[in-house]
C-alpha cells in the first residue's frame, strides 16, 4: 500500500529533479527559518536581561569610590569598636580605666570589683561577652555626676545596670555612688 501511495511521488521526483530538490530545500530552508526565529526570541530576552545587569553594574562602577570609602569607614568604625573592648582577664588595665577617671574628676574611688561574668542564656556564641563591675565612690556631687558622665560616654562601652545615690554630707555636699555596671568585652 506504502509502494502504490508513494510511487507517483517517486515517479515525479525522478522525472522533475529539480523541482523536487527545491521543494525538499523550501521545507528545509522554512523549519530553520521557525527555529531561527525562536532562537532569535531566547536570545533577544537572554540580551535584555544582560544588558539590564550591565546597567547596574554600571551603577556600582559608578559608586566604587563611594563604596569604597564606606567599606574604609565601616573598617574603621569596626576597628575602633575592637580598641574599645575589655578583656576580662585583664583586670588590672581594666581598673586603671576607672582610676584614670577618678583622677581627670576628682571624686574619690572607695570600692571597686571586677564580678564574674555571666553565663550565656544560651548555646549560641555570644559575639561579645558582659563584663560586670561594681563601683563606689564618693565626693562632691559635680565630680560624682562627671565621674558618671565619663563613664557613659567614654570610650568603652558600658552600661548602667543599678545605682544607689546617697547624700554623705549636708555641709560639704559630698555623696556616695555605688554603682553596677556591665563593660562590653572579647569573648
Amino acid at each position: 500500500m506504502n509502494s502504490k501511495f508513494l510511487s507517483p511521488f517517486v515517479r515525479r521526483t525522478l522525472r522533475y529533479p529539480f523541482c523536487a530538490a527545491c521543494i525538499v530545500a523550501s521545507v528545509v530552508l522554512a523549519g530553520s527559518s521557525l527555529w531561527l526565529r525562536f532562537r532569535l526570541r531566547d536570545l533577544a530576552t537572554l540580551q535584555h536581561n544582560r544588558a539590564q545587569k550591565g546597567s547596574e553594574m554600571l551603577i556600582f562602577i559608578a559608586h566604587g569610590s563611594q563604596l569604597r570609602t564606606e567599606l574604609a569607614a565601616a573598617r574603621a568604625a569596626t576597628q575602633r569598636i575592637t580598641e574599645s573592648l575589655v578583656v576580662e582577664k585583664n583586670i588590672p588595665e581594666n581598673f586603671w580605666y576607672f582610676y584614670k577617671i577618678e583622677q581627670d574628676t576628682h571624686a574619690k574611688l572607695v570600692e571597686l570589683q571586677q564580678r564574674p561574668a555571666p553565663v550565656p542564656d544560651s548555646g549560641a556564641p555570644a559575639p561579645y561577652k558582659r563584663v560586670p563591675y561594681f563601683l563606689k565612690l564618693s565626693g562632691p556631687f559635680r565630680a560624682v555626676v562627671a565621674f558618671l558622665q565619663q563613664v557613659e560616654m567614654g570610650p568603652r562601652f558600658g552600661r548602667i545596670t543599678g545605682f544607689v545615690l546617697q547624700r554623705q554630707d549636708l555641709a560639704t555636699g559630698h555623696v556616695i555612688l555605688q554603682l553596677d555596671l556591665e563593660m562590653l568585652g572579647f569573648p
